[in-house]
């Protein structure tokens, strides 16, 4: 069934919403038995440390900030849960619902959605409203559902998961043969059809953006087929920080930015990034207003640009 989603009027502006990492709380009653494996390091690292840096309050004073501007689209980078635990998934989907209608909001799953093997496979059923392209997957396999396509007027908005199991002490994850094959198909297509391919991805996919135990275990694979089938603009989460970078493509430098954790003031304050898109004479017009939580909780406006960016061409 094809998803319906809102006919932006591109030529005249869309305005797109980033957030990233929200880190919802966690339940108060944990079964002991959901955690007899790598979850309990993460159980252990919420109870004494992270409870105190995602904090529902500031999460909910950038939500209402980000609705009183009213975006068009709003993209989700990943990370709402902590444990990948079927009641975070349930609670994730109540707040997924909250946010917005799913033809607006889309959303990916993040490192912590697939903390241990088979939590994503089995939570994604909860949200997959809000991850599924413009029609349904054709497999139940997850791993064969992406990346996943949602054309909105003149955009392509494009998902990848880079969610994979690894081992206690390590964030890092991986797109895939399989997913970069399919992926390489999409960004051919959508190219041809003249669309601003906005990717969305949590793992930052330039080297060097976070540390080896966190990374994209195959960014060099990944960053040749960006650069070899050209994208527009890339958005990031997981490192819970501000990201301004730029990966070079064959239709020009492509935007690579990340947005710091929206529930958190530890490493930066709690943002989101706007995005007014317009179409240009050679391309496209971007602006970027990032709005942030005040030491006081009163919102905030951070760095503001304006990008031009090519457009892509066939052939």
């Amino acid at each position: 069934m094809a998803m319906q989603g809102p006919e932006s009027n591109t030529p005249a502006g869309v305005t797109l919403a980033h957030i990233s990492d929200p880190h919802l709380p966690l339940p108060v009653t944990v079964p002991l038995r959901e955690v007899l494996n790598k979850r309990l390091l993460g159980l252990l690292s919420w109870r004494t440390k992270r409870h105190r840096r995602h904090r529902p309050e500031i999460l909910a004073r950038l939500i209402a900030d980000m609705q009183e501007h009213a975006p068009d689209l709003v993209m989700v980078s990943g990370d709402l849960t902590n444990l990948g635990l079927d009641s975070e998934y349930r609670a994730a989907r109540h707040w997924l619902d909250a946010l917005g209608d799913p033809a607006r909001v889309m959303t990916i799953p993040g490192n912590h959605e697939a903390l241990v093997t088979g939590s994503w496979d089995k939570g994604a059923a909860q949200w997959q409203p809000y991850w599924q392209g413009d029609a349904a997957p054709e497999s139940a396999d997850v791993t064969c559902a992406f990346p996943v396509l949602r054309r909105r007027g003149a955009l392509a908005l494009i998902g990848i998961s880079s969610a994979v199991v690894s081992p206690p002490g390590f964030a890092v994850g991986e797109v895939g043969v399989a997913q970069r094959d399919r992926l390489a198909a999409l960004l051919r297509q959508t190219r041809e059809e003249g669309l601003f391919r906005l990717m969305m991805i949590h793992h930052p996919p330039l080297l060097g953006t976070v540390s080896p135990r966190k990374h994209l275990r195959d960014h060099v694979e990944f960053c040749a087929l960006l650069e070899r089938e050209g994208v527009e603009m890339v958005l990031h989460g997981h490192s819970h920080r501000s990201h301004h970078q730029s990966l070079p493509t064959r239709d020009g430098p492509a935007p690579v930015i990340g947005v710091p954790s929206a529930s958190s003031m530890h490493h930066e304050p709690a943002a989101y990034n706007l995005y007014r898109i317009t179409q240009s004479a050679d391309g496209w017009e971007v602006e970027l207003s990032a709005r942030h939580v005040g030491a006081d909780q009163r919102m905030e406006t951070g760095r503001c640009a304006t990008m031009a960016i090519a457009r892509g061409h066939a052939g």
